[in-house]
């Protein structure tokens, strides 16, 4: 196994792979796969919501990738979404997060119940893969005890997502940015 990479030779070997016309979903898994999240760098970034999950983007990337810091209070979650002609690889940087998947409704706003395909529990150190094909998901964060804190890389980065309803399979779209929290400022001291 390659050697444990800091947050900066995360962002340096991801900026490095997508720089190559043939880069691969494997060697970016591996490069969260090699990141030491035991450091703690990543815990500057993390700011807890009351209402809402946090969305920290730590690197911008390129057009062709960015990486994200997630941080879920307790019992905080993400609606069903999708993720449009987009891949996501993730790595739990702190508690635990349950993936919901369920299958993509036939028709859209077909007025039944979306149907659970599988639920996951992913520990701290786990890494996680998510795209259109595997089914659209929710992330949460089941604890009424503890935090939970993600990274993730989204390539290509996207800036909406469709939301389904779990009792209906209506859907409405939603702008991502507006859940990018303020970048965080930190005491000089």
């Amino acid at each position: 196994t390659m050697a444990k990479l800091n947050l900066q030779e995360t962002k340096a070997a991801l900026r490095r792979e997508f720089a190559k016309i043939d880069w691969s979903l494997k060697a970016v898994q591996s490069i969260l796969e090699d990141y030491d999240y035991e450091k703690g760098e990543w815990k500057e970034y993390v700011q807890f919501g009351d209402h809402c999950y946090y969305r920290v983007i730590i690197d911008e990337g390129s057009d062709r990738y960015n990486l994200v810091v997630v941080c879920w209070n307790m019992g905080q979650g993400t609606p069903i979404h999708d993720h449009p002609a987009s891949e996501c690889i993730f790595k739990v940087c702190e508690g635990q997060i349950t993936e919901t998947r369920f299958d993509m409704p036939d028709s859209v706003g077909s007025g039944s119940n979306l149907l659970v395909r599988e639920e996951v529990v992913l520990e701290e150190g786990s890494v996680g893969h998510i795209n259109d094909a595997m089914g659209i998901h929710r992330m949460s964060n089941e604890s009424d005890t503890d935090t939970c804190v993600t990274l993730h890389c989204y390539f290509p980065p996207y800036t909406t997502v469709q939301v389904y309803d779990e009792r209906t399979g209506f859907v409405t779209r939603h702008e991502v940015k507006r859940l990018i929290a303020p970048q965080v400022k930190r005491d000089s001291n």
